[in-house]
């Protein structure tokens, strides 16, 4: 049997229009999201790296420079303790704790205890020679009429008048003395000795040159340098 309804049509119901946003605005929330992400990224890699960088490069200056500074306060420190034994360059600093004094040689030159007896070290020899085959200087405790030294050459003591003069310097003050002199001429061959005794009264300090120009490597003028470059460091201590 047929019914006389109407019939009826549905139709698709149209989304609604906040829904519609919604499926746009996703899409946008996700690309700003991820550029920022981006635009972050590189403003850190750019400019916070780099801050950072600084603060660190900084920091390490500083440090640098606390070092550097805490090294320079260790170097005036080590400065000062050298200071008392600063030494000349290419000589050696040699220290007597008998006589106590100290005095300077070439580091080319031997040093050897002639004390009689030995001593018991090379620091408290009471007859120190510094030599080489060209020149020689001897530090022995200063004789007196009670105590002689078997440390000087025979004749020490007597009036050395018949020789030449020599003027050199010990502990800042000058001296001019007689000595010995041999030469042959011909051969070129020089020797001189002198004595000084220094007004400290600890010691007698001999020293002698033995040269031969024509054969030999050093003039005696030069030898004779050397030697008052050495006497010249005698310094007696406090």
């Amino acid at each position: 049997m047929e019914t006389n309804e109407p019939k009826i049509e549905l139709k698709p119901e149209a989304p609604k229009k906040g829904s519609r946003l919604w499926l746009i605005a996703i899409p946008i929330v996700i690309i700003l999201v991820v550029g920022g992400a981006f635009a972050y990224d590189g403003y850190f890699d750019k400019y916070l790296k780099k801050d950072k960088a600084a603060e660190t490069t900084t920091d390490d200056s500083d440090v640098a420079t606390s070092a550097t500074k805490s090294d320079g306060d260790t170097d005036v420190a080590d400065q000062s303790v050298a200071g008392d034994d600063a030494v000349t360059a290419g000589y050696e600093l040699y220290k007597n704790y008998l006589n106590k004094y100290r005095i300077e040689y070439p580091s080319g030159a031997t040093v050897e205890d002639f004390s009689d007896p030995v001593a018991d070290s090379i620091e408290n020899s009471g007859c120190l020679k510094i030599s080489t085959e060209n020149y020689y200087v001897l530090i022995g405790t200063k004789p007196t009429e009670e105590t002689a030294t078997a440390c000087f050459r025979t004749g020490v003591g007597s009036d050395w008048t018949n020789g030449p003069s020599d003027t050199l310097t010990a502990a800042g003050m000058e001296y001019t003395t007689n000595g010995m002199h041999t030469e042959a001429a011909s051969a070129g061959y020089y020797q001189d000795f002198f004595m000084i005794q220094p007004v400290d009264n600890r010691v007698s300090i001999e020293y002698g040159t033995s040269v031969n120009e024509k054969y030999g490597t050093i003039s005696k003028q030069a030898a004779k340098d050397l030697v008052h470059s050495i006497i010249a460091t005698y310094n007696p201590a406090e």
